[in-house]
């Protein structure tokens, strides 16, 4: 592994990620290594980050700073308008309820089963009757 050319901060980890040159195929990029892991992508955007490096003083000053809460600004207190009397709404006629259709009840799910049951005993015995030799 090389050594470091310069650092960026990691937004992601909050630490100082390392910029180190590539080798062999990939010696016109630069890489970076923090604790995420390593990032060796070839896009120009992040080759520009990467590109951007400072020392690592600077990322840690950088960084410190991102890990400092910052103060939220107090909301303004906003006026409450005065509300203005709203006419009731007039009740609307309720729609006479249509008949419900009589639910027929369903077989449950035992005596389906010992229909199927049943069934199968009878045709079991129908076929060994029919096919004795």
């Amino acid at each position: 592994m090389s050594d470091p050319i310069g650092y960026i901060a990691c937004l992601t980890c909050l630490t100082p990620k390392a910029i180190m040159q590539g080798t062999g195929r990939r010696k016109n990029y630069l890489y970076g290594r923090c604790k995420c892991g390593p990032d060796n992508r070839t896009g120009e955007a992040i080759q520009a980050q990467f590109k951007a490096f400072k020392s690592l003083d600077e990322i840690e000053a950088e960084i410190a700073s991102h890990k400092q809460p910052q103060p939220e600004p107090l909301p303004e207190p906003t006026p409450e308008p005065e509300s203005e009397p709203t006419p009731e709404p007039l009740p609307a006629p309720e729609p006479e309820p249509e008949p419900q259709p009589k639910a027929t009840p369903k077989p449950s799910r035992v005596k389906q089963v010992g229909a199927g049951m049943a069934i199968g005993v009878f045709l079991g015995a129908v076929f060994k009757l029919a096919f004795r030799g």
